[in-house]
């Protein structure tokens, strides 16, 4: 924050203009009589003192910018939140909310002073975003991207299908399956898009009418389980346990029940969204190495799943951050932008991939990809950076 000096009144005023006014006033009280100067002097600095606090309040108590990365209202950094069965509300720090439904999975992916991206990845939400915030929201839904500013939205998520409504404000809803692939929404619009499914005896709507709850949506359209012996009710039991810690925000305790060969057995049998749960309690658990397999089943088997590009993009910074194996990294981050990483997560997709590529000693893909980065993004946040590789090699 830029520092007042005192006296204000030396700051408040430009010098040049006033000397100007006051001669101007010098001409005028030689033609006016006497009362009525001395009531223009009077009410001219009644203005002048006017002006000065007007001044003075906005700039000590105008609102300060917002800037920086959004956080929960109690300043704790934004992290993934799986809501219990009653629901959860999200309190921001810009003013904004989140309430999820009964089950549901809300990430952060991005946040800086511009730019929120978060995704939905299973279940219903309702988002009141702070009118004229600085930033620009993205919700990924799976089927559609949310664009807003300022506004009142929900999103209800099952496989397959999704809805969109409107309560106040607009919204711009993106997407393959969207009509002309943009649709806007103003209040009391909403939108349902539908996923095709290629066998015919999969109802996409129940019989209620409604989407249903998240947890029948997942149990109806996610891949039956190949059978394996040794599993038994015990593995059946530990499976639903582990989802309930993971639900809870407790993965240390959730990868205590499972173990490293429960999370291996696990992987190879669940749908996306647990394989995602898996993948999260794996890591924020302490074990990354255990949260590979994870994303890796969800690129081989689920790879048209509208959220396999962001696994691919989890997997990348997984390799690079926490393992340290920058070949890994590279070739996930090839496969996140090969599969159609958001056009929001773009920039830092391929200024990741630089860095994997510099990190495995790989001047000619890292150049090549600093290359691609600024004929996408020329004048994009890291383009510094990409000068100096290019500069380097």
């Amino acid at each position: 924050m830029s520092r007042l000096e005192f006296p204000l009144r030396e700051h408040l005023r430009d010098p040049s203009e006033e000397s100007a006014l006051r001669r101007i006033w010098e001409r005028i009280d030689g033609r006016l009589p006497d009362a009525r100067r001395r009531r223009r002097r009077v009410t001219f600095g009644g203005l002048a003192f006017a002006a000065a606090a007007a001044v003075m309040l906005v700039a000590f108590l105008g609102p300060r910018p917002d800037s920086g990365p959004l956080r929960f209202v109690d300043g704790q950094a934004l992290a993934a939140v799986d809501a219990p069965s009653v629901g959860a509300r999200l309190a921001l720090s810009d003013g904004s909310t989140i309430e999820l439904g009964g089950g549901a999975r809300f990430a952060p992916l991005e946040s800086s002073g511009t730019t929120f991206l978060g995704v939905l990845q299973r279940g219903s939400a309702s988002f009141d975003v702070r009118p004229g915030g600085p930033r620009r929201w993205q919700v990924e839904c799976g089927l559609a991207t949310i664009e807003v500013v300022g506004t009142r939205f929900s999103c209800e998520r099952a496989p397959g299908r999704l809805r969109v409504s409107v309560q106040r404000g607009a919204i711009i809803v993106r997407g393959e399956r969207v009509a002309d692939r943009a649709r806007r929404l103003v209040a009391g619009e909403s939108l349902d898009i539908v996923e095709a499914v290629a066998s015919a005896s999969v109802a996409l709507e129940p019989a209620s009418g409604g989407l249903g709850s998240p947890e029948e949506a997942n149990e109806a359209l996610e891949p039956s389980a190949p059978s394996e012996p040794n599993l038994g009710a015990a593995a059946g039991a530990a499976h639903a346990s582990w989802r309930e810690l993971a639900r809870r925000g407790r993965p240390v305790e959730a990868f205590a029940t499972l173990g490293a060969p429960g999370v291996r057995r696990e992987a190879r049998r669940l749908g996306v969204a647990d394989l995602l749960a898996l993948a999260d309690v794996a890591r924020l658990s302490g074990h990354p190495a255990e949260a590979v397999a994870p994303l890796e089943r969800i690129l081989s088997d689920f790879a048209h799943d509208p959220q396999a590009p962001l696994a691919a993009f989890a997997l990348g910074r997984l390799e690079l951050d926490a393992l340290a194996r920058p070949h890994a990294a590279a070739a996930a981050l090839e496969r996140a932008l090969e599969l159609g990483v958001p056009r929001s997560l773009h920039e830092d997709v391929r200024a990741r991939l630089v860095e994997a590529h510099e990190r495995a000693g790989d001047g000619d893909a890292a150049r090549a990809a600093a290359e691609a980065y600024l004929r996408e993004f020329p004048s994009g946040r890291h383009r510094a950076e990409m000068e100096a590789v290019l500069a380097s090699h």
